[in-house]
């Protein structure tokens, strides 16, 4: 075992002779109206956890939750037609998997991709003096929950459901390209709780610039409205001990630190020599990814500034 649940990573990591294994298993229930693309972004929540760690997928296996004679014909097969579609995309194989019946539905993969156990990014990989990368941005919780109550239309959810689908694998190429050592995806904790698994695995402090974060469109608005998830209440609290805001933040801007992700993107530790060069090289890939923050030696510890 290269990796473990100690540092609370993304996927566990085996070594197989020059090689090493990473597995991971997740699935997620419906956010959407439309089954094909709810089974792409599960797949692609999924199979993230293999890129967070600096992995390629090789296969996978689907974990279906089905409610047994409750949906229209063609949901389902629809649903295995994405998550087979972005598995394909991911250069993987889907070699099969297993369901069962369940009132509520649930689908995401068990994944086993392949890393160089030299250069694996871990939540233990960051070090004093570099910067924080994000490349997705944040907001997914409240928007999916303001599509749930009819407060956003399709249009307004677009975006969205276009970030969610893209998978993390460039991301996580071009982190290891120019030389990054830390990372994690943010999905159910919210920013402020997967930092806070890489400061307690490494060791430091990490302080993140809030008006450098990007957003998704529609986030504040809904947020004013009251909308909100059970998730950003919980990760708060989770998270006091060890969270400080230094900023001031009024509960609107704070409810985005712990706003709960699905598929959201790689929060990446890289050299301060080539930061510039790694978000350029995200940006012209195709990413809107945003220096926000950096790493320094403290108390482990996560700092709104």
């Amino acid at each position: 075992m290269l990796v473990g649940p100690a540092t609370s990573d993304d996927a566990g990591v085996y070594a197989l002779g020059a090689s090493a294994l990473v597995a991971t298993a997740d699935f997620i229930t419906p956010f959407c109206d439309d089954p094909y693309r709810f089974g792409r972004v599960a797949a692609a929540n999924s199979m993230s956890d293999v890129f967070a760690m600096g992995g390629e997928v090789l296969f996978a296996l689907n974990i279906c939750c089905f409610p047994e004679n409750k949906a229209p014909a063609g949901v389902y097969t629809s649903i295995l037609q994405g998550g087979l579609d972005a598995v394909r995309s991911a250069g993987g194989v889907l070699l099969g998997g297993h369901s069962v019946g369940d009132p509520e539905l649930k689908y995401g993969l068990a994944v086993v991709g392949r890393a160089d156990p030299a250069h694996l990014l871990t939540n233990a990989g960051a070090e004093p003096g570099q910067r924080l990368i994000l490349t997705k941005p944040l907001g997914s919780g409240a928007v999916l929950n303001a599509f749930r109550a009819d407060k956003l239309d399709e249009t307004g959810l677009e975006p969205v459901l276009a970030s969610m689908e893209r998978l993390n694998a460039t991301a996580a190429r071009l982190a290891l390209d120019h030389g990054a050592t830390g990372c994690t995806d943010i999905t159910g904790f919210g920013l402020v709780g997967h930092a806070l698994e890489i400061a307690r695995a490494s060791g430091v402090e990490l302080r993140v610039r809030f008006d450098a974060l990007p957003v998704y469109p529609g986030f504040y608005e809904m947020t004013a409205a009251g909308v909100s998830t059970k998730g950003t209440r919980a990760n708060r609290a989770a998270a006091a001990a060890d969270f400080e805001d230094a900023a001031d933040l009024d509960e609107q801007c704070s409810a985005l630190l712990f706003d709960p992700q699905t598929s959201g993107g790689l929060l990446i530790c890289a050299p301060s020599d080539s930061s510039n060069a790694l978000v350029g090289a995200l940006q012209e890939a195709g990413e809107p990814a945003a220096e926000i923050g950096e790493v320094v030696e403290g108390t482990p510890r996560v700092v709104a500034l």
